[in-house]
């Protein structure tokens, strides 16, 4: 089992993944990136190629960049609305430790808030999301290095009071910028049936494909 207290300091930021990955989202040219914030075109290409780093205003300013691409309140706001989301959506850090439970999820898991939020992933669940967070972790999801993953996963919840809830559920993961910078896990799924768990894992050739940035 990995250390669920990984520091943050393991997961810094790659940069010519964030921003090359930005800019081909937003189908933007290198010049046009330069010109929203304010440096040359000859800036952008050494940043993506690696042979520079932004510095500290400019990477605060990727990070609101992405922030407004994703929406349009402050962090406070959006984690109140995950709070209030009726399917299935978490919001993990990079130590593993879950920062938001949506109330669909905790209706999933028949839990309270406590039950879910500020635990860790490798404390609260069994099953197939420990090592899923790991492939995260190791495929850079943390560092910008990866766009998205999907999953088809069976898991068994952990209840503080000892109760073991096992639950089939597909997937889809991708990493959240928020300011700081910081990079988050976001998770959304759906709680599938054992049919549609083998149908999923079939089509998916395993329990998850993941997605790199570039």
């Amino acid at each position: 089992m990995s250390d669920p207290t990984i520091s943050l300091d393991s997961h810094t930021i790659h940069w010519p993944s964030v921003i090359r990955h930005y800019r081909l989202s937003k189908g933007l040219k290198q010049a046009a990136m330069a010109h929203d914030l304010g440096v040359t075109q000859t800036m952008i290409s050494r940043w993506e190629s690696g042979a520079a780093i932004p510095s500290g205003q400019i990477q605060e300013r990727v990070a609101d960049l992405y922030w407004a691409s994703q929406t349009s309140v402050s962090r406070s706001a959006w984690l109140d609305r995950i709070d209030r989301h009726p399917a299935v959506v978490g919001v993990i850090n990079g130590d593993g430790r879950i920062l938001r439970a949506s109330r669909g999820f905790r209706r999933s898991l028949d839990c309270r808030r406590h039950d879910l939020e500020g635990r860790y992933i490798h404390e609260a669940f069994e099953g197939d999301w420990p090592p899923l967070f790991d492939a995260l972790v190791s495929a850079g999801l943390f560092e910008g290095r990866l766009a998205s993953a999907e999953s088809i996963d069976a898991i068994t919840f952990l209840s503080p009071d000892g109760e073991r809830r096992p639950r089939h559920v597909h997937g889809l993961h991708r990493p959240s910028f928020l300011p700081g910078p910081e990079i988050v896990w976001l998770l959304s799924g759906a709680d599938v049936s054992e049919r549609v768990h083998a149908e999923v894992k079939a089509r998916l050739g395993g329990p998850m494909v993941l997605r790199k940035a570039i």
